[in-house]
């Protein structure tokens, strides 16, 4: 299963973890990332064969592929909206490149090396966390910003992944997995005070996939329905009250996953299949003005 596809602990774990034995389905955009800086959209795209990273503006205009290496596996944009980190996964070892995607052509470098998956540079460049152990209990290890010093910062009776940094670089969100269902969880930079700030029910989801309002103080994320099978929504919790409520409900047994926050705090980008094959879609905060920006033209 492809993470391009599904954002489900199994199928986002097994694909990295290297589980994945067949050719993904093609999915023209997912994984939306959105610019700090702009109005524009960092997404993955298996639609050349392989995974690559691409960038397209929120009008759907100035679509474009940065990335040419094999085995990408997922981008970060830079506080500056100026450089892209991304990784290159190989057998469970992350390289780390910074992209700057304005420059003609486009340049990137190598930062460093990684011994696990999915890794997060701080905003200040001083900290990466990353998914260590297999796919069915992994935890999160925290470095220097170098890679130096790690040390494991959730619990082994857990099983967490992707950590994602608050955009004031003092908290990390992540997601736990548990006997009792899935949910989102946020702990202090140093891994102190982790706590849980999603309490769905098992008929409302499987909380997961984390993204950091631009205040801080809230948190987009999906929930994947039990039933019926194939359903994910999209839901916001402030993190002061713990309350939670649906962006943009739905019944059909579609997949709204992967939100990322406008920098305007009143838009949110996300993955969905409502059209057929898995394409970028923009929504307001409020669940009004529902587009799709991929898969046009």
């Amino acid at each position: 299963m492809s993470r391009l596809l599904s954002a489900a602990l199994c199928s986002v774990l097994a694909l990295s973890a290297g589980a994945q034995t067949s050719p993904p389905p093609l999915a023209n955009g997912g994984f939306p990332l959105v610019s700090p800086s702009a109005p524009r959209i960092l997404f993955e795209s298996n639609r050349t064969g392989k995974t690559q990273l691409w960038i397209i503006s929120d009008d759907g205009t100035g679509e474009r592929q940065l990335t040419t290496r094999d085995s990408v596996a997922g981008g970060q944009w830079a506080p500056d909206g100026k450089s892209i980190f991304y990784t290159v996964l190989i057998r469970d070892t992350s390289q780390l490149y910074e992209l700057w995607p304005d420059s003609s052509p486009s340049r990137d470098r190598m930062i460093g090396t990684f011994p696990g998956r999915g890794p997060q540079v701080s905003p200040a460049r001083t900290r990466v966390v990353y998914d260590v152990g297999p796919w069915t209990a992994s935890h999160l290890v925290l470095t220097d910003g170098q890679g130096r010093s790690p040390r494991q910062v959730t619990d082994d009776s857990l099983t967490v992944w992707r950590g994602v940094w608050s955009p004031n670089g003092r908290r990390l969100a992540y997601t736990v997995s548990k006997k009792s269902g899935m949910s989102v969880w946020v702990m202090n930079e140093d891994g102190s005070n982790p706590h849980q700030v999603t309490h769905l029910t098992p008929e409302e989801g499987r909380a997961q996939m984390p993204a950091w309002h631009p205040d801080s103080h809230q948190l987009a994320f999906q929930a994947n329905a039990i039933s019926p099978k194939g359903k994910s929504t999209l839901w916001l919790v402030d993190l002061q009250t713990t309350g939670a409520r649906e962006i943009a409900p739905h019944t059909e047994a579609f997949l709204d996953e992967t939100p990322s926050w406008f920098s305007d705090g009143k838009r949110v980008a996300f993955q969905s299949n409502r059209s057929g094959g898995m394409e970028i879609w923009v929504v307001n905060a409020d669940g009004s003005q529902l587009r799709q920006v991929t898969g046009l033209h």
